[in-house]
């Protein structure tokens, strides 16, 4: 089992390792990152335990994934992973020091999609001479995190909360990424529920968490053939 306390790692680990990684790339790549990395790198937190990147083909996942193992990172197997990290259905991948990568390919944690104008709303934070790196907007990173179980998810949150974020994006971004999930979830009652925590445990009050709840409801309601809620 890997070691569940691994150490953080700050903004210049990380920016080595983007450019060791556009050291080895034999051709052009194009990444986007979110979570604690880009968090340590935009100086919200001073570290992480590792980068969180989207690909959008399966094509780059492989350049990836081979281009890592040439900077000495090795791929993790499903019992080396707390159940959340398994169930993200991530390729995740660690080096001897205990930093790690987990890649997803266009979907994050097999929900949430790197859709157009999340790529619009994305920013380039690093560019070598193979390598693109771009980072995905707060907003979007807040609802990502809204999606997800992993440890420090709620604790990111909260640091993102406390940006000037534009939270009726949030939630236009949650609806339509909602409509478009083929296994029902409700997507606006997983948010609801982590803003809920983001009450009790920091004391945010996130100005969209009664419009999260009545779709929520709206849509329980509709699927059991019942009015919507007032």
């Amino acid at each position: 089992m890997i070691d569940p306390n691994r150490r953080d790692f700050d903004q210049t680990y990380i920016t080595m390792e983007l450019s060791r990684l556009d050291g080895v790339l034999v051709e052009k790549l194009n990444i986007y990152l979110l979570g604690g990395a880009v968090m340590a790198i935009e100086g919200l937190k001073p570290g992480t335990r590792d980068i969180d990147a989207i690909v959008e083909r399966e094509r780059d996942h492989g350049i990836l994934v081979v281009s890592l193992e040439k900077c000495g990172y090795y791929l993790l197997q499903p019992q080396d992973l707390s159940r959340p990290c398994d169930e993200l259905s991530a390729t995740a991948m660690q080096n001897v020091e205990g930093f790690r990568w987990e890649i997803f390919i266009e979907y994050v944690a097999k929900k949430m999609a790197l859709s157009k104008k999340i790529k619009l709303r994305a920013s380039e934070i690093f560019s070598g001479g193979k390598l693109s790196v771009f980072r995905l907007s707060n907003e979007d990173m807040f609802l990502m995190k809204g999606m997800t179980e992993r440890d420090r998810d709620l604790e990111d949150m909260a640091l993102i909360a406390r940006t000037d974020i534009d939270y009726e994006l949030v939630l236009n971004e949650c609806v339509e990424q909602s409509e478009r999930d083929l296994r029902g979830n409700i997507w606006e009652s997983s948010l609801y529920e982590k803003c809920e925590e983001l009450q009790e445990k920091y004391g945010i009050d996130v100005p969209i968490r009664n419009k999260l709840k009545k779709i929520a409801l709206d849509k329980l309601m509709k699927a059991k053939g019942k009015p919507e809620s007032k």
